[in-house]
């Protein structure tokens, strides 16, 4: 920030503005007011608000009439996973805007799990063509000692973590993992000096972590945390400190049962935001993104004022960040949600970075994607294709008839798994997957051509009838995941995910059903958002008609596969208990 001549001399009225809002009522989220103001904008940043001098207003300044809206901060979502949209950043900036968004902070790591730090630059500048600032927390992990559990495309190590943090987007580092916090972690340690040295948050990753090991947890200096699940949660997690980040996703649905902290407890609202982590592009078009979160909090007994707070000035001080965003002020960055009203979130018009970018919901000039990079595309190269015989799990005893088998339990309103058990029949020696008990066959097949491997297991809870599901978007690795009641449908999806170099593939009968490839990474669609979204809609039909009982099978089948949300997890070298950190036999025993 700092002395901007042109600010002042607007501010003074002796230069014009090169835009000014005009006759709207400002949300002040500084002083919780709500008040007719015109704001002036120079140079991409805010002037002056209030009465404006004459002299601000000159022959060229543009005037956005904002009569009769409400003039809010851009929004800003300080926890989200592009990645989970399925979009590329272009596709997905296009995307948010339009609903306000201005703003958002991503790590990123899935594409660099993916592509490494090539793949990861060339988003960076991606995202700098587009009206939505990409803010970049470094991921805190992917380190080595991992690759013991599952393989990845590239992984980083605390020298490139050092190097990232350098980078102008940085603002941290992201998902501060609490099991090595508890275990003092040389590791963890280093990277949160790296961040403390310069002044930069530490977000964190503390799923269900309360009581002694959550005091444990905050005193290393972790800013948030956004796992909470559930009323108690959230609030130990306030009271230690934390700020809380209520997340509603495509496949997470926290939002109503964690602001009840608010609502019920009556705990302070200034250190809660809203945030997505992982929302796909069906969700952005039905449901919207950081407004519909202020719906629901409204609608759920939250104040307008504090809920406009929760999109904008809250998240940008958590990120650090409110010295350039989440306000309407002098000398911050002209980002504004121009509302025909609070409570419905209705975005009429845009500005970012002091460009009206969206007027009466629509964009005003279309973005072009870039080329892109040849490390972000072909990243799907199985060592061999895949054939029935290799998902299937095997047993030693001929005689055996039945096997009592690990089970994955699988929700589609929340990313905890559960541990459960089954009695599976054994017929030519091959544990069969029951349809009548929901109890499908998983498999995750390692997708870099380094090895092969592929982890085998069970899964309750998708509620699938017929044929298999296969995606190649499972964090944290992204190996290709595929469940389903047949093993033949099983392979002929996990081998036509590798034909489209990345997708969402459904498979019945040995015939494709239904598909949406994501040639980018393995994880992402240039196509037009609406379309994706559209594509998306049509998979989710499909599938329903044979059973599939998820709102979003899509996320929540990427998130089988992350070895840091208990109590079970997928990967491409077997089935993993989170709890005791360790693969484990899926068969527990057979007769």
């Amino acid at each position: 920030m700092g002395l901007n001549p042109k600010l002042i001399r607007t501010a003074l009225g002796t230069e014009p503005a090169d835009l000014i809002v005009k006759g709207g009522k400002l949300i002040n989220v500084h002083s919780g007011e709500i008040y007719e103001a015109d704001v002036a904008v120079r140079d991409g940043r805010i002037a002056a608000t209030g009465v404006l001098p004459e002299g601000a207003k000159g022959p060229a300044t543009q005037v956005v009439d904002a009569a009769g809206l409400y003039v809010a901060p851009g929004f800003i979502d300080a926890h989200i996973h592009i990645e989970s949209s399925m979009l590329t950043y272009t596709e997905f900036a296009k995307a948010v805007v339009k609903r306000g968004t201005t703003a958002v902070a991503s790590d990123l790591m899935e594409v660099t799990i993916v592509s490494g730090i090539t793949g990861l630059k060339e988003l960076l500048k991606e995202a700098q063509g587009t009206p939505v600032k990409l803010y970049y927390p470094v991921p805190s992990f992917m380190g080595e000692d991992e690759t013991a559990f599952h393989t990845t495309g590239s992984t980083l190590v605390p020298e490139m973590i050092e190097e990232l943090l350098a980078l102008p987007e940085a603002v941290g580092i992201a998902e501060v993992l609490y099991p090595p916090i508890l275990a003092e972690s040389e590791a963890s340690a280093h990277v949160l000096a790296l961040a403390d040295a310069r002044g930069k948050t530490a977000e964190g990753h503390a799923p269900a972590l309360t009581g002694d090991a959550l005091n444990a947890y905050a005193s290393a200096g972790i800013r948030s945390d956004h796992e909470s699940t559930n009323r108690e949660e959230a609030l130990a997690k306030l009271r230690a400190g934390l700020r809380v980040l209520i997340r509603e996703g495509s496949a997470s649905a926290d939002l109503n049962a964690a602001i009840q902290i608010i609502t019920q407890d009556g705990a302070c609202a200034r250190y809660v935001s809203l945030i997505s982590d992982d929302i796909d592009a069906l969700h952005i078009k039905d449901c919207g993104h950081q407004d519909h979160k202020v719906r629901m909090a409204i609608a759920a007994g939250v104040t307008p004022m504090a809920a406009i707070r929760m999109v904008t000035i809250n998240p940008a001080e958590s990120l650090k960040i409110d010295r350039e965003r989440g306000s309407i002020a002098p000398g911050k960055v002209a980002d504004m949600a121009l509302l025909s009203s609070i409570e419905a979130c209705d975005v009429v018009k845009v500005i970012s970075e002091g460009k009206l970018v969206v007027d009466g919901g629509a964009l005003l000039t279309d973005i072009a994607a870039p080329a892109y990079a040849p490390e972000l595309l072909n990243t799907v190269k199985l060592s061999n294709p895949v054939k029935s015989e290799d998902l299937t799990i095997s047993v030693a005893d001929a005689a055996a008839t039945k096997a009592k088998v690990h089970v994955i339990g699988a929700s589609g309103t929340s990313l905890l798994t559960d541990a459960r058990t089954a009695e599976l029949a054994i017929e030519g020696g091959v544990i069969q997957p029951d349809v009548s008990q929901d109890v499908l066959a998983i498999a995750c097949v390692e997708r870099y051509g380094k090895h092969g491997g592929i982890g085998k297991s069970f899964i309750q809870g998708i509620g699938l009838t017929a044929g298999a599901i296969a995606i190649s978007v499972g964090h944290d690795h992204h190996n290709i995941t595929v469940v389903g009641t047949d093993y033949a449908d099983m392979a002929a999806a996990v081998n036509r995910v590798a034909e489209i170099q990345g997708g969402l593939v459904y498979v019945k009968g040995g015939a494709v059903l239904s598909e949406i490839p994501l040639p980018v990474c393995g994880l992402l669609s240039p196509e037009d958002g609406d379309k994706v979204a559209e594509a998306l809609r049509a998979f989710i039909k499909t599938v329903g008609e044979n059973g599939c009982l998820l709102p979003s099978p899509n996320v929540t089948l990427s998130f089988i596969t992350l070895i840091f949300i208990p109590k079970l997890a997928i990967t491409d070298l077997g089935l993993f208990d989170v709890l005791q950190f360790k693969i484990i036999d899926p068969v527990l025993e057979t007769a």
